[in-house]
């Protein structure tokens, strides 16, 4: 239909894909050198300076609570001497749920103080620098 249109095409293709090969064969030689990992990139950098210490002083906070005395509110102590209280005006109900969440502490410290070693670990091993 149109030859020399076609005969272009031909040649337009044929210099383009030899500009490809030559150029190829350059950039194969021209490796670049690998760039160093980078030891701590923005996200970390944020959670390790900003998030781990407020979360281990959230867990310090919480364990320095259940380990108080009857005037620390939310303490197993306090709880101890609410259910105490409800007991004695008459409040059975209330007495008992009291002293359940009361006997749970125990658990809960130890799970913060899993928590807490876990945390010091991610701390030690991924922020340190």
């Amino acid at each position: 239909m149109y030859p020399k249109r076609w005969i272009a095409g031909m040649a337009v293709t044929a210099v383009t894909a030899g500009g490809l090969a030559l150029g190829a064969g350059a950039a194969f030689a021209d490796t670049p050198s690998p760039t160093p990992a980078p030891s701590a990139d923005h996200a970390n950098s944020a959670i390790c300076t900003t998030r781990i210490p407020a979360a281990l002083a959230r867990i310090d906070k919480v364990t320095t609570r259940i380990n108080g005395d009857a005037t620390v509110k939310g303490s197993t102590a306090w709880l101890q001497a609410k259910a105490d209280k409800a007991r004695a005006a008459g409040y059975t109900a209330l007495a008992d749920l009291l002293t359940e969440r009361a006997s749970n502490r125990p658990d809960r410290l130890s799970e913060l103080a899993k928590l807490k070693t876990e945390v010091q670990h991610v701390q030690s091993t991924d922020c340190a620098a």
